[in-house]
């Protein structure tokens, strides 16, 4: 799993990811193939209360929740004949009709993307998913391009101010050189302002360590109405 609990504050953005994922945030893991994003959701997924009933989606079962109201979905190829194709979009929809405390979505990768924010918009606090990317900046871009692949022809500015109200969280994760999986950046989605999205990093690798910038995250007083101090 990604580095979270060396010496090096990597505990201590531990704690602060499980106060995220307590209190309701929603949180896109990003990161490049094979730096550990779906291992680190599994980690994030693990803090969700036991008596949630939680809703799984992926292209291929990769997730191990350990709740006991856990539904999984998985999508499913067309067969020889061309038919019989369950989409990740075609779960996502029939998902939100399931009543799912929380949702969690193995990848983003195409037009499903629109109907994800569109779920987190609606209510659906609390999700959690992955996606491409090369820095928390680019999972953003990357995010609204998959947006704009959707068939609902939506101008860019209202997908970023979608974007910006569905997303609280973005970590972005990495592998060194010397192979080895971390967490290099944790960063609040802010408002959108004069048409670019703003992103304030809360966590940034200074070297081999994972430390707290000096950003105070919007959400802070939320999540202490609800019981949280923000353990950071």
């Amino acid at each position: 799993m990604p580095a979270l609990c060396s010496p090096s504050g990597s505990a201590e953005a531990l704690a602060f990811l499980r106060d995220c994922v307590l209190g309701r945030l929603n949180v896109v893991v990003a990161g490049a193939s094979g730096t550990g994003k779906t291992t680190l959701l599994n980690v994030l997924s693990s803090f969700i209360s036991p008596g949630e009933r939680i809703i799984t989606i992926e292209d291929a079962a990769e997730l191990r929740l350990r709740q006991r109201h856990v539904l999984p979905l998985e999508a499913r190829p067309a067969n020889t004949e061309g038919t019989g194709q369950v989409t990740i979009r075609d779960l996502l929809r029939n998902a939100l009709r399931m009543r799912p405390d929380r949702l969690v979505i193995g990848e983003c990768r195409g037009a499903e993307t629109l109907d994800m924010l569109q779920a987190l918009n609606t209510g659906h606090e609390g999700s959690l998913t992955t996606v491409h990317s090369n820095n928390a900046v680019d999972a953003l871009v990357r995010i609204e391009t998959m947006a704009l692949m959707g068939d609902v022809a939506l101008p860019l500015g209202a997908v970023r101010t979608q974007i910006a109200a569905a997303i609280d969280v973005v970590v972005f994760v990495e592998r060194t050189k010397d192979g080895a999986r971390r967490i290099s950046e944790i960063s609040e989605v802010g408002k959108v302002r004069d048409g670019t999205l703003e992103v304030w990093p809360i966590f940034a690798r200074d070297g081999e360590a994972l430390r707290r910038t000096a950003h105070i995250p919007a959400f802070t007083d939320e999540l202490r109405a609800r019981g949280l101090e923000l353990r950071a």
